[in-house]
């Protein structure tokens, strides 16, 4: 279809062409005419030879056309011969010629228009005369009072105008053909590169095809986005929803400063595959590069929405912390109930009450200093399921709080991600080196307060083998731990700590715990400790008073 076009467009400017170089030799030849009809007219030997041919006419015509012709006929081949004029002819007034090309036209009357030559004015035409046609001029012969006498007609036939202008012609056809030809060689070019590029798919199959990758892109439920060299270059509105940017339109540059460093993370891969918090959301990222048609096209970043299941998973762990803490009191009171059982059966029924109420005690005990120092249940339920935990495996667990009231500001799915996996790696470490034979005493100590500007402290300390100095920059990455990595699920407690805590624009720290106070969280022997600060958003008022000091389990000697 292009070559097509060019061809009817190369006839187009090539039959303009022809016209414009058939009009201006055209003019040309009309000025030309004009020019050397009038020179002629102007000379004297014609006006005095035409003035007495016009006086003898009356008397004899025939002797004065003949004396004329003689006189003018040789001038006019003169004339002819050194100009490109191909005839001229000087007549009377009444047509009769004195001068042709062809002699044996000498005394015949001219042909064609002399009414306004007659009047005093020139004349030019295209005229189909004995000749041919041709473009010619018709000058008026004036004496000096002003009379007519005669005419003097000058032309080119339209033959000799085709003549001069054919080689113009054909160079303007040579040219229009290599301009066809070249434009033809591209449309090809060009045709061929289309089809590899599109697989030979036409313009109506990749119209349909656009049209359902919109309507899928913008229809699944997951964020999409392509980023190709810095710049985001699609995305769906999932995507724009997820990361809390719907006034910005596609496509924009990743350090847009607009965008939360969070979002700019994320897009700019800095941020982890996986769980990533982004705001008041925890988003699970996975990156793959995107190609096609053999060549990279970019990075699809992929986005799902996990915020509902973290909060979720983490009411989950609170319940499988209350289930493991019920389990291991089953065991615990399935003990119990045989020791008591024994005792009745010695007829020892009174040591048997006296045996049951100090349990009962003790459990209330805990479960009263618990619930009274936290305001929180979800924190007071996390400490309980926890140490039994801890008991079930020969853990001891200390647990003190200064904590204000009125600190329940704290979404319950961010404390059990915090302090729940701070607890559970302590518990790990404790009872691991434990096993391992060490002679002291495994023991967890949870710290948590009040700051003086109202923020939150968590602080998580064990007696286990602490933390390598050469892995402190690591354990807050995804996927690494120092654990048994055949048991599964590894390396992302800590992450989701990290992530959590930066949220919440807090930070945590990590140490070697040495010889300290108690309630400090490092006492001596320790391993490591784990402090988390979390500000106190400004939304929430400063707390009124700090409460006295509650300790869980049995002070460790």
């Amino acid at each position: 279809m292009h070559t097509a076009l060019l061809f009817v467009g190369a006839l187009v400017v090539f039959g303009l062409l022809v016209l414009d170089a058939r009009a201006q030799a055209h003019a040309h030849a009309a000025t030309e005419s004009t020019d050397l009809a009038a020179t002629v007219a102007a000379e004297s030997l014609v006006i005095d030879t035409v003035a007495r041919a016009h006086a003898d006419a009356a008397t004899d015509r025939a002797g004065s056309v003949a004396e004329a012709s003689r006189l003018l006929q040789p001038y006019a081949e003169r004339v002819t011969d050194t100009t490109e004029i191909d005839y001229l002819t000087v007549m009377d007034t009444d047509r009769t010629r004195y001068t042709h090309r062809n002699e044996w036209q000498i005394g015949r009357a001219f042909v064609g228009t002399i009414a306004p030559a007659l009047g005093g004015h020139v004349l030019t035409e295209v005229y189909d005369g004995t000749l041919g046609p041709s473009v010619r001029a018709v000058v008026p012969v004036v004496t000096d009072d002003g009379e007519v006498v005669g005419l003097v007609s000058a032309g080119v036939t339209l033959d000799r105008l085709w003549d001069s202008i054919v080689p113009r012609l054909v160079i303007l056809g040579v040219g229009t053909l290599l301009a066809f030809g070249a434009g033809a060689v591209a449309a090809a070019v060009l045709a061929r590169r289309l089809d590899r590029i599109t697989e030979s798919k036409g313009p109506d199959e990749l119209a349909h095809l656009f049209t359902a990758h919109e309507a899928v892109l913008h229809s699944v439920e997951e964020g999409m986005l392509l980023v190709e060299d810095g710049t985001v270059v699609l995305a769906n509105d999932e995507a724009l929803r997820l990361l809390d940017v719907p006034d910005l339109e596609v496509p924009f540059a990743v350090a847009d400063p607009r965008l939360s460093p969070a979002v700019r993370d994320v897009l700019g891969g800095e941020a982890p595959e996986g769980p990533v918090r982004v705001g008041d959301r925890v988003l699970l990222v996975s990156r793959d590069t995107a190609a096609a048609s053999g060549r990279n096209v970019g990075e699809v970043v992929s986005l799902r929405d996990r915020t509902e299941l973290q909060r979720v998973t983490g009411e989950l762990s609170s319940v499988r912390t209350i289930s493991e803490a019920l389990r291991a009191q089953t065991h615990d009171f399935s003990n119990r109930l045989h020791t008591i059982a024994t005792l009745i059966e010695l007829g020892r029924s009174d040591e048997a009450l006296r045996f049951v109420a100090s349990e009962r005690d003790l459990g209330q005990r805990l479960t009263d200093r618990v619930v009274q120092a936290i305001e929180e249940p979800v924190i007071a339920a996390l400490v309980l399921g926890k140490a039994a935990q801890a008991r079930e495996r020969a853990v001891e667990m200390h647990f003190e709080t200064h904590l204000a009231p009125g600190t329940h500001w704290l979404e319950p799915v961010d404390v059990v991600t915090i302090l729940g996996n701070l607890i559970d790696n302590a518990i790990d470490a404790a009872a691991s080196r434990a096993l391992d034979g060490a002679p002291e005493e495994a023991w967890v100590e949870v710290y948590l307060a009040n700051g003086d500007d109202g923020s939150l402290v968590f602080q998580v300390s064990d007696s286990g083998p602490g933390i390598a100095d050469a892995d402190l920059g690591r354990i807050f990455e995804h996927g690494w731990s120092t654990k048994d990595a055949a048991a599964g699920g590894r390396g992302y407690g800590l992450a989701l700590v990290r992530q959590v805590v930066e949220s919440l624009d807090g930070d945590v720290e990590v140490s070697q715990a040495a010889g300290a106070g108690t309630g400090t969280g490092a006492s001596a022997g320790g391993g490591a400790v784990f402090t988390v600060t979390l500000p106190r958003p400004p939304a929430v008022g400063q707390p009124d008073q700090v409460s006295g000091t509650a300790e869980a389990g049995v002070s460790r000697p």
